[in-house]
């Protein structure tokens, strides 16, 4: 037992994370590797570099919004474990079960599919990747290899997730000065992208791109009980952490911009790589790929880790698949869930045929479904739980957590814009899990009247 807990009762997390440690948190949570592929795909959508650098200060502010509101969340349930807990709290368990079973089936899944297809695009930098079926060969190779890692136990897979986001650190710091104190060689060729489409369904892809790199402060909240007087310290994290994450962006923008342009940027499938070679060279430019090949193939790492625990959860809650709670007998490992997230990632990498823009418009849709319902459990549960403590509140209620409500709405509206077959699917896979749900409760129900 932890010391301070009550004799008897259940022992407490130990509140040992200070402000430094919480914004990291916050930091690396939002990171990932989209910084790394996204900016092209807002480029091929805008062709102004003011609207460019514009759409990222939009998701910046969008963050901000979201990181204040999701903060009276985690301190008012400091030891909940994030959006799930909050919608159910707030709108009951089926939204609950619809977000755990849309990780599954289109947020994580579809993350996992759209970043290692991104691994595929650099590593192609390197070697002939044409007799593995290139991008997405590679993509399927490593989400496999990146499964079986973790099969064989927790521990490699969180020593490999420790080592990755140093690499993304370090490559992105040298990066950004490199672009703000060399002038990049003049191209030996002229580039020429295609032309954006109209600038309303450009905003509409571009901001489908920037809200798939932008999120993920939420992940700080799931250890708000580990966190000193979080009351005051969980705010202030969120605050600075997405402020050093709206900089680090905006500087990788503009390196990007400044070494290669508009049109450069807009045909790159490698930014960091192309952006490299231009300032410092081919032996820079190794060294970054490398660099940001590691922060890539570490997403999937921690993104594929951490999501098959949520899915096994469901499957011990007996809300979910049961079977994905079974434990690999030698290794100690969640291997049905795993085997299940790295699965569905694999067909939506074969059913979009790789497009990256529709995989990330499936994540973003499906994911900002969810981010504006736990957004709003801030009006259901002031509502229906003024019991419960607040020691924080969100600045500016009702019109900040309402301006991100709205964010998220436009974010969705804005993959259906960009995407509307990946949305449509999405929508299916609403449908579908509601009616799993329903038939699994009157399943339930039926069992238990017959007893």
């Amino acid at each position: 037992m932890h010391a301070g807990s009550a004799a008897g009762s259940p022992p407490a997390l130990r509140r040992e994370l200070g402000l430094g440690s919480a914004a990291l948190l916050v930091v690396g949570g939002i990171i990932g590797s989209g910084i790394f592929f996204t900016p092209a795909e807002v480029a091929r959508e805008l062709e102004s570099p003011a609207w460019i650098l514009g759409v990222w200060v939009a998701g910046g502010v969008v963050a901000m919004a979201g990181a204040l509101t999701f903060a009276e969340l985690g301190a008012m349930l400091p030891e909940a474990g994030g959006p799930y807990v909050y919608i159910r709290e707030a709108f009951g368990p089926l939204a609950a079960f619809l977000h755990g079973w849309m990780i599954l089936l289109m947020i994580a899944s579809g993350a996992i599919a759209a970043v290692a297809l991104s691994f595929g695009n650099y590593l192609g930098r390197f070697v002939p990747i044409e007799a593995v079926g290139g991008p997405i060969g590679v993509a399927a190779i490593t989400i496999a290899l990146v499964t079986a890692t973790n099969i064989l136990g927790v521990k490699p897979g969180t020593i490999a997730a420790n080592v990755f986001t140093v690499s993304k650190i370090v490559t992105l710091a040298a990066l950004i000065v490199a672009g703000l104190v060399i002038t990049a060689d003049p191209a030996s060729t002229v580039i020429v992208a295609p032309a954006a489409p109209g600038l309303g369904a450009g905003l509409a892809a571009a901001f489908v791109a920037v809200l798939f790199t932008i999120g993920g402060w939420q992940q700080t909240n799931m250890v708000a009980g580990e966190i000193r007087d979080p009351a005051r310290t969980l705010p202030r994290a969120l605050v600075i952490g997405v402020a050093i994450v709206i900089v680090i962006y905006l500087g990788a923008n503009v390196a990007y911009l400044r070494a290669l342009g508009r049109d450069g940027l807009a045909v790159s499938t490698a930014v960091a790589a192309d952006t490299a070679q231009r300032l410092v060279g081919s032996a820079g430019a190794t060294a970054i790929t490398i660099g940001a090949m590691l922060s890539i193939f570490g997403f999937v790492n921690v993104a594929l880790l951490s999501n098959a625990r949520v899915l096994f959860a469901l499957g011990g809650d007996g809300v979910l698949l049961g079977v994905a709670a079974r434990v690999h007998p030698r290794f100690g490992s969640p291997h049905v869930a795993l085997l299940l997230l790295s699965g569905w990632s694999l067909v939506l990498l074969v059913a979009t045929g790789g497009s990256l823009g529709a995989l990330l418009s499936g994540v973003v849709f499906a994911d900002w479904v969810f981010f504006g319902l736990a957004a709003a459990a801030v009006f259901r549960l002031r509502s229906i739980r003024p019991d419960l403590a607040r020691p924080y509140r969100v600045a500016g209620y009702p019109w900040l957590p309402g301006a991100f409500v709205a964010c998220a709405v436009v974010g969705v509206v804005s993959a259906w814009v960009s995407a509307p077959r990946m949305s449509l699917a999405g929508t299916a896979m609403l449908a579908v899990g509601a009616g799993l749900y329903k038939w699994r409760s009157t399943a339930i129900a039926a069992k238990s009247s017959a007893r």
